[in-house]
């Protein structure tokens, strides 16, 4: 038998027991309060900013481990470690640019939920060389050649049309609801007339760009203004006039403001500035940059494409979420800097190589590129840029200073090739013999 001297020593032993197990249920409570509370505090941050980098308020990786937890098992999403993450492109990745002291570097994505319908023209279509020289409407691709006019084509009867044929010369083609709008570069005058032909209607002067979207016109200014004209009264706002001393250039929109880039050829330096279609004030949407750091920005879709320059002098084709800290490389050592054009997940740009032009696709999502349309026997001073138009691609300008205006494309269904690549002669696009 257990004399009463053991029995008080289990007594006590269970004692102990009993307090560390009350210890440890008092310690899992006061964990689990911890961990609710820095879990709600990391989804409120997260869905007010989902790129803030809570780096700036803890040193460690609890905070990351944490914040990879509720994007992945609270929040469904995947978290991106914009510091660490290997890119998806080929070695090196390129140094991040992080947005600081920008007073508009986020907004809803809901801002960029674009109906492409009544998108006039690809932004890069109107900024690049090509100066909107091609855009599309349902199945008609309608293009402009210096000095001849505009004409239309319809690749499945593989079809041609005379809109305007004269000695203008119409860039900035914008096509929405049976009217194409463009801008005689002669006159710097907006002008308007139906998609088959008829009469020109002057909407605004002193125009020297122009990009449809919706029921508005952007504009950028011959004397640097931007702003836009409504299509259906031809009413005219101007919302930013630039200092003398500096040139903007349009870059894109969101469904309630106008972004672009504003140049001070004195100090060699961009900035990057967006304003309310209502007006009011001018913001910074990201951090400007010095000589050629950056170039030929464009925003669609609510990303950013530009080209970076490395350490190297070469530069990388790049793609930013707008309000995003990560980059994304396309293309690495591009031999031509020019306006990419973005249409959904494909994007196209220009290269060179020796004395051939080449127009090349990248796909997005698989990064798989494939040359689509070339010219050969060009000369520096060349003026050739990509312009895409319903399912088919086109190199079009001057392969020489001074030569004559050409237009070649083929379909994106297909890749470059004499027997798939159209070709403008005597008025008509048409398969090379």
């Amino acid at each position: 038998m257990i004399d009463e001297k053991e029995r008080q020593k289990l007594r006590r032993k269970r004692q102990r027991k009993r307090k560390r197990k009350k210890a440890r249920k008092k310690f899992l409570i006061f964990l689990t309060i911890v961990i609710i509370v820095l879990a709600a505090f990391v989804i409120t941050i997260k869905i007010c900013n989902p790129d803030f980098d809570f780096s700036t308020l803890i040193d460690g990786d609890g905070v990351q481990q944490v914040v990879e937890i509720v994007n992945e098992d609270i929040l469904g999403k995947t978290t991106t470690t914009t510091a660490t993450q290997t890119q998806t492109t080929t070695e090196p990745t390129t140094t991040q640019h992080i947005i600081q002291n920008a007073e508009y570097d986020y907004v809803e994505f809901s801002d960029f939920d674009f109906d492409t319908s009544l998108q006039g023209n690809q932004i890069g279509n109107l900024l690049n060389k090509t100066s909107g020289a091609v855009t599309y409407s349902f199945s008609y691709i309608f293009y402009s050649i210096p000095g001849k006019g505009i004409y239309r084509f319809e690749p499945n009867e593989e079809t041609n049309s005379k809109v305007k044929v004269d000695s203008y010369n119409f860039k900035y083609l914008n096509i929405l609801d049976g009217y194409i709008y463009f801008v005689d570069t002669d006159s710097n005058a907006l002008c308007r007339c139906s998609a088959s032909g008829g009469d020109i209607t002057q909407i605004a002067e002193n125009i020297s760009f122009a990009y449809l979207y919706n029921n508005k016109i952007y504009c950028i200014g011959t004397d640097n203004t931007v702003g836009y004209v409504t299509v259906e009264d031809f009413d005219g706002k101007t919302l930013y006039t630039a200092p003398t001393n500096k040139t903007v250039t349009f870059a894109g929109i969101s469904l309630s403001r106008i972004f672009f880039t504003e140049y001070n050829a004195d100090d060699d330096y961009y900035e990057y500035l967006t304003i309310s279609v209502d007006g009011g004030e001018t913001l910074r949407f990201r951090d400007g940059t010095l000589g050629d750091e950056i170039l030929n920005l464009e925003l669609e879709y609510g990303f950013m494409y530009y080209y970076q320059k490395q350490d190297d002098g070469t530069y990388n084709l790049c793609r930013q979420k707008f309000g995003s800290e990560n980059i994304v490389t396309l293309a690495e050592n591009c031999s031509i800097e020019d306006y990419p054009v973005i249409y959904t997940n494909r994007l196209y740009y220009t290269s060179i190589d020796g004395d051939t032009v080449t127009a090349n696709e990248i796909n997005m999502n698989s990064m798989s590129e494939k040359v689509m349309v070339s010219v050969g026997g060009v000369e520096d001073g060349n003026t050739l840029g990509v312009g895409y138009g319903y399912q088919y691609v086109f190199l079009c300008g001057k392969k020489t200073d001074g030569g004559d205006n050409i237009l070649n494309g083929s379909c994106i269904y297909t890749s470059a090739s004499s027997e798939n690549t159209l070709v403008f002669s005597d008025g008509k696009l048409k398969y090379k013999d």
